[in-house]
């Protein structure tokens, strides 16, 4: 259980750069108005020479002995180090957070957070007709036709139900197609929501 220590409220499931991203923007939290789009300001000369110094110690540190230089478009990963990157993201267990991310208190006070006004709308909706829900915080592996594992995080999980829920708009559909029907396949309890008038109007 992580409690922010600005605005007081309890959090579960969070990561770590989750509970970091809450204190920074939480809008209690004093120092948030400095953190706008004008970022820049909070680079001093004595932040900018602590990074320096550590960038060329990671240098001298052998941790940047993966990538190549090529002309002048700068440091680029060699295929070795880009299979490497590949697979810790793909085997990762921690949920990404999306810049939409959203707080929503549950109809028991619980505050969970909520990546999309589809997945808020659907939440909305389970409290409206008294239906238990909780938000996964831990993945389900599933195979592509490549043999690559990856973890999906389903969105919603209706245990009295056995219910898997995850809304998905048509660009996202569109763009996880191939993912989506290997889902399907492999979660048979999964129900994919295509519109938000099924998220507003949902029934069990």
């Amino acid at each position: 259980m992580f409690v922010c220590k600005h605005c007081c409220k309890e959090f579960e499931g969070l990561s770590r750069s989750g509970k970091a991203n809450h204190t920074k923007w939480c809008y209690e939290n004093p120092k948030r108005s400095t953190y706008g789009k004008g970022c820049r300001q909070m680079n001093t000369e004595e932040s900018i020479a602590k990074r320096v110094a550590s960038i060329k110690k990671a240098y001298a540190d052998g941790k940047y002995d993966n990538v190549v230089r090529k002309g002048n478009v700068g440091y680029q990963h060699t295929e070795e180090s880009k299979a490497l990157i590949s697979q810790k993201a793909l085997a990762s267990k921690h949920r990404r957070l999306v810049r939409s991310v959203r707080e929503y208190v549950k109809r028991d006070g619980t505050v969970v957070m909520l990546d999309s006004s589809w997945e808020e709308a659907l939440a909305k909706r389970l409290d409206e007709i008294g239906v238990n829900w909780i938000r996964p915080n831990m993945p389900i592996e599933y195979k592509t036709k490549d043999g690559k594992t990856h973890s999906y995080f389903p969105d919603f999980f209706l245990p009295d139900q056995d219910l898997y829920l995850d809304p998905k708009n048509p660009a996202a559909l569109n763009a996880q197609k191939e993912k989506v029907e290997v889902l399907l396949r492999t979660i048979p309890n999964l129900l994919i929501l295509k519109t938000l008038e099924e998220c507003n109007k949902f029934q069990c």
